[in-house]
This record gives C-alpha cells, structure tokens and sequence, in this order.
C-alpha cells in the first residue's frame, strides 16, 4: 500500500500552491502614450483580486489625480469635456482599505483606478477586506510602485494630449523570471532529481558494507604436500636408508623432491629427525601421521601396457637406477660390492640403519 500523507501536510502543500499562483505577477501594465500616439512608456503593475478584470485589448483613458489623494472619502468628478475616452483616476496608498477606494473612484465616475505605493517600488496585491464592498465594485483596478506614478504624474502634467492604457499582459517574456511557476517548478525539479540520484547512491553504498560486513571469513585451505605411499612391482633400485633392494610388495613412500624410501626407514627417521626433511637433499617435507592422509596406490608392468599413460616419475628413476646397476655387476664381478661405492661416490651421506 502506497504511503499516505497526514491531513497536516495536505493543507500546507495546498495552501503553498495557492498562495504560489496568487502572489505571482499576472503579467499586466500600464503603458503611457504621449505626443499623438508617436511614443510610449510602460510600467509594471499587478490587478486587484477584486472587481472586474481587464479586457484582453486593455482599458484606454486619460489619467488624473485623486481629490483628496487617498481616497477615503467621496471625491470629485473628473472633467473630460468633449473627449470620446473615459478617465482613469491615480490614487495614493494607505489610510484605508483598497476596496473602499476603488468604490469611491467609481462612485465619482471613474472607469478603473491605479493606486501607487509610498516610498516603495514594491507591488502589493490588493485583496478586499468588506464583502459587501466587494460586490459593489464593477471597474478594474492595478497596483505601481511610487517611481511609475511619479513618471505618470510628469507626463500627464506635461503633456495634455496624454493618456494611459491598462494592459492584462505583458509581450512575452522567454526567461524563466517571467513565469515564477515555471521557475520554482524548475528549482523544485531540480533539487527532487539531485535528491533521488544521492538516495540511490548511498542505497547502493550501503548494500555494499552491509554484504561486506555480513560476509564470512574466506576458508584459505593450505595446500601441503604430502608424502605419498606407492607399492612397488618390480626388482630394482635400492633403499637409500636400508640400502636394500625394493622387492615386490614392498611400501614405498616417494617425497615431493621424487626420492623413494622404504615405509618402515623413513617413518622412523621422520620420528627421530628435528625437522622432517629429506635424508638425501634436505628438502622440507610436510608430514601426516604415519598412513593417515596418504594415498595409496600399485603401480605395477601394467601401467606401462596403458596407451597414453604416462609412468610416473619414481618408475622412470627406478628403470635407470636399474639399468645402472646392470651395468656396473657387467664391468665387475663383485657388484654387490661396487654398488656401495657408487652411492658413496655422489656425495651422499647415508644415515645408519
């Protein structure tokens, strides 16, 4: 279900939009025409709520001075002699309400009236205050500053032909200071668009620590090497440690540097030995209990028989070291003997059995 708005807030939205439409500037002036109609000179003025409004090709007449200037009390009756227009009176602010001002000026005879600010440019929106006044006023009448009836008095004193016409509109106006609806509704557009795209942002920020924060530990699983356990098929090689042949059947454990020892030597020598390494080459060697974690496996002449299967490495060892062998019990008849040498030869040190 959508999220309803308090009572509260409703009144304030609706009280701001019609006070917005109301105090903005509906556009209208008072243009001035002098010299026979040859120039002209336009002030800005805002219309009364009350009273008539003004046709769209505006009111045309000529202007004249309240008597007396506020027009509390009944005043006089303009003098137009022979002239076709009707007079349009120019009435000072204040001392009391404007609707009792526009009814005096129409009581005299007046066809609309300007009423000026005093000491100020500001334009004010006249608003009735009697309702029974309201109803009797028939004529239109617009609101200047104290400069544009300053200027109006000096051209209707100067220039006897003058007269003025009350426009609703001004010419059209593309800025957006024209149309104050418009440029709110802009701002406001705006400050909504900048709004939402941080209200994204910090959603998507905020999904993201929230997933990080929550996220576990990534399990890291060191990887050992481990020594593994074969069983050995064939007649060759001898045990560094034992220095026994292997025979069938017997378990071999291969390190991750591919020497090979007898099971039962190099389980000892792991229990004995400060660190678990090598006998021959030293190298580290990460340890399990004895058959807990090794795999194993039988290699045997058949694995050879499988196309495409490669022999592993201590296979490959086993076959030269054999070979080697072979040949030295060849060249001497005490090989037996010849093999110790051998090994003795390389520079290994091998460990008592």
């Amino acid at each position: 279900m959508g999220r309803w708005w308090p009572a509260p807030a409703l009144v304030v939205i609706k009280t701001s939009l019609i006070l917005l439409v109301l105090l903005a500037p509906s556009q209208a002036l008072v243009r001035a025409i002098l010299d026979s109609n040859s120039s002209t000179m336009d002030f800005a003025d805002l219309p009364a709520l009350f009273g008539v409004p003004l046709a769209p090709e505006g009111l045309r007449g000529y202007l004249m001075e309240a008597k007396p200037a506020n027009a509390c009390q009944p005043i006089e009756r303009p003098r137009l002699g022979n002239s076709s227009l009707g007079a349009i009176v120019l009435i000072r602010r204040y001392d009391c309400t404007f609707d009792l001002k526009v009814l005096h000026a129409q009581r005299a005879g007046f066809e609309a009236a300007i009423v000026h600010n005093v000491r100020s440019d500001d334009l004010v929106r006249m608003a009735h205050v009697y309702e029974d006044v309201r109803r009797q006023i028939a004529i239109p009448s617009v609101f200047v500053g104290e400069a544009a009836s300053q200027d109006l008095r000096v051209i209707v004193r100067c220039d006897k032909t003058a007269h003025v016409l009350l426009l609703p509109d001004y010419p059209q106006c593309s800025d957006l200071n024209c149309h104050p609806v418009l440029a709110v509704s802009w701002v406001l557009g705006r400050a909504l668009a900048l709004l939402t795209s941080t209200f994204l942002v910090l959603r998507s920020v905020w999904h993201w620590v929230w997933a990080w924060w929550h996220r576990g530990p990534a399990a890291k699983t060191p990887t050992r090497q481990k020594a593994q356990v074969r069983t050995f098929t064939r007649h060759s090689d001898l045990c560094a440690i034992c220095l026994d042949e292997y025979e069938e059947g017997d378990q071999l454990k291969i390190l991750p540097c591919s020497h090979t020892y007898h099971c039962r030597c190099i389980d000892p020598w792991f229990a004995q030995a400060a660190r678990r390494t090598c006998p021959m080459c030293k190298q580290s060697v990460a340890g399990t209990e004895d058959g807990s974690e090794s795999a194993v496996e039988s290699f045997g002449d058949e694995d050879a028989a499988v196309p495409g299967r490669q022999p592993p490495i201590w296979a490959v060892q086993a076959r030269l070291r054999s070979r080697r062998l072979e040949l030295l019990a060849r060249a001497s008849p005490r090989s037996h003997c010849s093999a110790a040498p051998v090994g003795v030869s390389s520079g290994r040190s091998l460990p008592p059995r």
